[in-house]
């Protein structure tokens, strides 16, 4: 029997809406960042609720277009209703020069709450390195998708952008820690990543000892797959935020 999952129903949102983007943008000008960069390319096995892109480029008015075109489309709503998921309503909440923001609430024939995820592009620049290849196969069978190519975010990139959102947050995220840990543990290479970056590293540090384990299991342990949440204790916490504390100290 397939158990809900409402990660796995917004991550096929994602992956469906990359999927339809990368047919009316140039691949070139879109680099996917942050949680679904790590989900899909970088071996994450943590879920993302939002989405996040940086473009160059691309006019504000024609994006915009675009991304209604998607979600009027009906190969796209076709494609959804097939995994039993509708878009029951969406908003453009913030369309500026800078950062074009959309809301989308979903449905599906699972639940009757709704689920709710954000499509963010920034046109703040693009960082280096970046690369461009395929998502995950292993994630693209487990939803019977095709191959799909997109350009996004080195391991290197990913951890400075992550070591500067530990220091900047208005809020402190655990998923931060946790997302650093990862990256150092799949190889990121940490002198390529700190070079240049500019950063309060001791006020980095603080932030990260901030952050509880109760921290972790209210933000970060419901976005980890059901199999692998037993293996995140305490102690493991501990582990990861002692390693990325060290790497701050590096520095």
């Amino acid at each position: 029997m397939t158990i809900y999952n409402p990660h796995t129903i917004v991550e096929q949102f994602h992956l469906l809406f990359l999927e339809q983007l990368g047919r009316l943008v140039d691949k070139k000008l879109t680099i996917l960042k942050g949680g679904c960069n790590l989900r899909f390319f970088l071996k994450s096995i943590r879920y993302s609720e939002d989405m996040d892109i940086d473009i160059q480029t691309i006019a504000k008015e024609t994006l915009q277009k675009n991304v209604r075109k998607i979600f009027s489309s009906p190969a796209f709503k076709m494609a959804l209703k097939e995994r039993s998921i509708e878009i029951s309503a969406y908003s453009e909440p913030k369309q500026t020069q800078t950062v074009q923001r959309w809301k989308v609430r979903l449905k599906t024939e699972q639940t009757a709450a709704s689920l709710n995820t954000k499509i963010e592009f920034s046109r703040r620049g693009i960082e280096k390195p970046v690369h461009f290849g395929t998502i995950d196969p292993n994630i693209l069978r487990n939803y019977q998708l095709t191959p799909t190519f997109f350009g996004h975010y080195t391991g290197e990139a990913a951890l400075s952008q992550k070591i500067e959102a530990l220091a900047g947050r208005t809020e402190t995220q655990a998923r931060d820690v946790f997302d650093i840990y990862h990256l150092l543990r799949i190889g990121a290479d940490l002198k390529k990543s700190l070079f240049n970056l500019k950063v309060d590293f001791l006020k980095t540090k603080e932030n990260a000892l901030s952050l509880s384990f109760s921290d972790f299991k209210s933000q970060v342990l419901s976005y980890l797959p059901a199999e692998s949440q037993k293996n995140y204790d305490s102690a493991i916490w501990d582990q990861m935020l002692l390693e990325v504390i060290d790497l701050l100290e590096v520095k």
